[in-house]
């Protein structure tokens, strides 16, 4: 699927779930509903994660410039940090509502709750068939193979929307048996089971983005160290870096230490013979910085203090 494809589906999505957000939150305070609520919260979270994923694409494509020398790469991870850290501040202040509702219960206005819940079910039922056509794959060639793989940022918005299926449809029976047997408390036990539940999902996502985003490793570096000194030309390396600016590239950059003093040529050779082996194992783009046997066992000559 093209970009400008990509884009009018999400835009699509987007306008549903604004939609659903007013409805939801101008209904759960009607009725009193605190689960509809945490939904209607939860989707604002999500209304965000889309927007994230349109922003993606579109930045996604712009080039870097002399001021944005990396380009717009880590938007991806800001975004997330700051959707991540909106849904969790929003679930706290939810759980904590909700905690208050069980010692002072409230009228439940449980019609309004089924009906709005049903329209919240029937637009993410929509949304997450829009974002899980086949044609969403696309196709990437690579130097060493030739694949295709689901958009990430596709992919993303399509799992918050099955998940924001299923929540709906969790409200929609706690309101069917609000309504049937009167047991109102079924509504705060929903809601505390929703923030717990969107908390824990979010954390891992904060973390990650939080550290993505403070250039933090989450690979194995003695591995990637032991990588660059299958090369016998290799003496030692050092000052070797390694972070994730966003969810599909992985960067980083490192000193080598060459055993002999060689030509251009030869250094060309071999540096290209390490790449290839980051290349494989999903170093998307590595710095190398060749030096002559004087600096082996120098590994602090370029750290940084």
């Amino acid at each position: 699927m093209q970009e400008n494809e990509k884009q009018k589906i999400l835009k699509q999505v987007i306008f549903l779930n604004i939609s659903l957000v007013v409805a939801e939150i101008s209904a759960g305070v009607y009725s009193g509903s605190m689960a509809l609520l945490a939904d209607a919260l939860h989707n604002l979270g999500d209304v965000l994660a889309l927007v994230i994923s349109l922003v993606a694409l579109i930045y996604g494509a712009k080039k870097a410039t002399d001021s944005m020398t990396f380009g717009y790469i880590k938007a991806e991870m800001m975004a997330a940090f700051l959707n991540a850290l909106f849904l969790v501040v929003t679930m706290l202040f939810i759980l904590a509502e909700s905690l208050h509702r069980l010692f002072i219960p409230n009228e439940i206005n449980a019609p309004i709750v089924i009906a709005a819940s049903l329209i919240a079910l029937l637009v993410n039922a929509l949304s997450t068939w829009l974002l899980s056509q086949k044609n969403l794959e696309h196709h990437h060639h690579h130097e060493h193979n030739d694949h295709h793989h689901e958009d990430i940022n596709i992919k993303s918005a399509y799992l918050h929307m099955l998940g924001d299926a299923a929540l709906s449809l969790s409200v929609v029976v706690g309101g069917v048996v609000i309504y049937l047997f009167g047991i109102v408390v079924i509504d705060t036990l929903l809601s505390l089971l929703f923030s717990i539940y969107i908390i824990k999902e979010t954390l891992p996502l904060l973390r990650k983005s939080f550290f993505s985003l403070m250039d933090a490793n989450e690979d194995d570096i003695k591995e990637i160290e032991q990588l660059i000194l299958v090369s016998n030309e290799v003496a030692s390396v050092h000052d070797l870096h390694l972070y994730r600016p966003n969810s599909r590239e992985c960067y980083g950059s490192a000193h080598i230490v060459l055993r002999e003093d060689l030509c251009l040529s030869q250094i060309e050779i071999i540096l290209e013979d390490i790449r290839e082996r980051l290349h494989k194992a999903g170093i998307t783009h590595f710095v190398l910085q060749p030096e002559s046997i004087k600096y082996n066992l120098k590994t602090g000559c370029c750290s940084m203090h």
